[in-house]
């Protein structure tokens, strides 16, 4: 009896337990706006991810999160500013720590002016076309 030559999915827990993948990438200094979210998105799902707002400056602080709506505080399913702020703050020069979070994107806005990122990720062998798309709409609460 063949076996259909199974694959790695979202819910294959050695993937997850494996030596990840390495990625990273990082934006110009000044590529985050406050207006258009920049999109990063992962060749596979990710095991972990570490964020390092990149501004030493000007003190920007860079929003984080895992849909547009998200950051741009337009998501949600009620009037409350609190259900639409579906992100997580990072201040200059700082790095969130090793999070261990899968996705396949995350999203970029800066709070008040100019900023940039760099990420560091471990992939996992999951191809992303396996994982979710999040979206408050879809019943995922607290992404946007």
């Amino acid at each position: 009896m063949p076996l259909d030559h199974p694959t790695w999915g979202v819910g294959d827990v050695p993937s997850y337990q494996l030596s990840a993948i390495p990625f990273v990438t990082s934006s110009a200094g000044t590529e985050v706006g406050t207006t258009t979210p920049i999109k990063v998105t992962f060749p596979s799902v990710t095991r972990f991810v570490i964020i390092n707002n990149t501004d030493g400056n000007a003190g920007e602080t860079l929003r984080i999160g895992f849909t547009a709506a998200g950051v741009l505080g337009t998501g949600g399913h009620n009037n409350s500013a609190a259900d639409r702020s579906n992100y997580f703050l990072l201040n200059a020069g700082d790095t969130t720590g090793r999070m261990e979070i899968r996705c396949k994107e995350l999203f970029f806005l800066s709070a008040t002016a100019t900023t940039g990122f760099s990420i560091m990720a471990g992939l996992t062998p999951i191809n992303n076309s396996q994982y979710p798309i999040l979206t408050g709409s879809a019943g995922y609460d607290g992404v946007g």
